[in-house]
């Protein structure tokens, strides 16, 4: 297979967002092309005795019904794992979408997007009929669109490194951003940026209903309540970092963990007015059981020049065969064999990018893994 990349977009996942460190938002902004605006137009429903159920006309006198259509938004946000490029939202919210969706966003060059979800990737009929990967309980809905290089390139994604794991509930006295359009705002005619809003976590994890069909499921209470159109956005918790660590002469900023997604309100009939959110480790469960890239990837340079060959396996790196700069010649490919080791990914110039290691079928790392130290110097290519 013969494909044609930039490094950037390999590596904005993992390092769109250590940017030079400041005391101003720049940082967060780099997630905003990660954020989706999706909007559609649903049948109505209403909650009868904890069930859900479509409002439907019926025309007197005839066996002719009407379905009550109403405007239905939610959020979504881009995700990477390995070469798999996956949209995740709640859902409730993926209920009403279709391939011919529009979804609005903020693409990488500053610019407002608008496109169908089929449009995110230019393989032809890949995305013509939906195929979401739900949880079995979880208000989650995932959606494979591909590997990186067959989606639009003017996206931001999120590595799911970043997703917490875990069966717990953040710490009380930290900040969580919930980023997404509440009512739609933040999109306009000629703009568009995501809403953020800054709140704590206020339970360990509790179990209760799902507001949108009874389901009893785990959550994640934060202190203030949703707004309609958050629904599926991604709740961060955020940690500044104020240590100098280099990437390739930079400073990190930022550091954010996916604690979930919102999932909306508690139900009418409990007490309380706080928001629910998703766990995350709800979220890995269902990225299981989404399709990955299995076999044998080559990346080429942009002057058709080899740059590495590697084998996958359920989506993630399994052996390295090969790694070679832009003039042909050997680098450091690391040892990563059927798994187990690490890896060196080089960029366009030669110098050095990030260490991934893997071992037990998990992947992680990167330079700003490895602070204050420069990898350009240390590790030089090999000349045979």
């Amino acid at each position: 297979m013969k494909k044609y990349i930039t490094i950037i977009v390999v590596l904005i996942s993992y390092q769109s967002v250590f940017s030079q460190y400041s005391n101003n938002d720049d940082e967060l902004r780099d997630y905003f092309s990660t954020i989706l605006y999706l909007s559609d137009e649903a049948v109505e429903t209403v909650q009868i005795n904890g069930e859900q159920y479509e409002v439907l006309y019926r025309k007197p006198w005839t066996e002719k019904i009407l379905e009550k259509k109403v405007p239905a938004l939610g959020t979504g946000f881009f995700l990477i794992r390995g070469i798999d490029v996956y949209l995740i939202t709640a859902e409730h919210v993926a209920r009403f979408l279709k391939s011919t969706s529009k979804i609005k966003y903020l693409g990488t060059d500053g610019q407002k997007k608008e496109i169908t979800i089929q449009d995110l990737t230019p393989t032809k009929h890949h995305l013509k009929k939906l195929n979401w990967v739900r949880h079995p309980t979880a208000d989650v809905a995932i959606l494979h669109l591909g590997i990186y290089d067959n989606v639009v390139k003017d996206i931001a994604m999120f590595n799911y490194e970043y997703l917490e794991e875990s069966i717990k509930a953040p710490n009380r006295f930290n900040d969580l951003t919930i980023m997404g359009y509440p009512l739609g705002l933040g999109v306009t005619p000629l703009s568009i940026s995501p809403i953020t809003r800054n709140t704590r976590s206020a339970s360990d994890i509790v179990y209760f209903n799902r507001f949108d069909n009874g389901v009893i499921n785990p959550f994640i209470l934060t202190d203030d309540p949703s707004i309609g159109g958050f629904s599926g956005g991604p709740v961060l918790e955020i940690r500044k970092i104020d240590k100098q660590m280099n990437i390739q002469g930079e400073k990190v900023g930022i550091a954010p963990t996916v604690i979930g997604l919102v999932h909306g309100n508690l139900a009418s009939n409990t007490p309380g007015n706080f928001a629910a959110i998703v766990p995350s480790f709800q979220i890995v469960e269902t990225l299981e059981l989404a399709p990955k890239f299995n076999g044998e990837y080559t990346f080429y340079y942009p002057n058709g020049k080899l740059w590495s060959k590697r084998i996958y396996k359920d989506g993630l790196p399994w052996t390295v065969l090969s790694n070679y700069n832009s003039k042909g010649q050997i680098q450091d490919k690391g040892t990563l064999k059927e798994g187990e080791g690490y890896l060196y990914a080089w960029n366009e110039k030669g110098t050095f990018a990030e260490v991934i290691n893997c071992s037990k079928g998990k992947c992680s790392g990167g330079t700003y893994m490895y602070p204050n130290v420069d990898f350009s110097k240390q590790l030089k290519p090999k000349s045979n």
